[in-house]
């Protein structure tokens, strides 16, 4: 096997894992966690699953994204 063969496969499967790693953190993390936390605030008594906990971070996120981007308008 030449030399480039080996560095692309080994080049590769890094970026794999640095992939996986970056959409770990961003998506467990910030959509998934702050999720949580915010179906927990809201009731005490739930324990949301995986899916509620992504759809409630992803509307905080939109949200959060919108009102910035209405407040960068306004201020311009």
């Amino acid at each position: 096997m030449p030399i480039g063969e080996i560095a692309g496969e080994a080049l590769g499967g890094l970026l794999r894992v640095v992939g996986r790693l970056l959409f770990e953190v961003v998506f467990e993390l910030m959509i998934q966690g702050t999720g949580y936390w915010l179906l927990r605030r809201t009731r005490p008594s739930y324990e949301p699953g995986d899916a509620a906990s992504a759809v409630a971070g992803l509307l905080f996120w939109g949200v959060i994204a919108v009102v910035g981007f209405w407040l960068y308008r306004t201020m311009s």
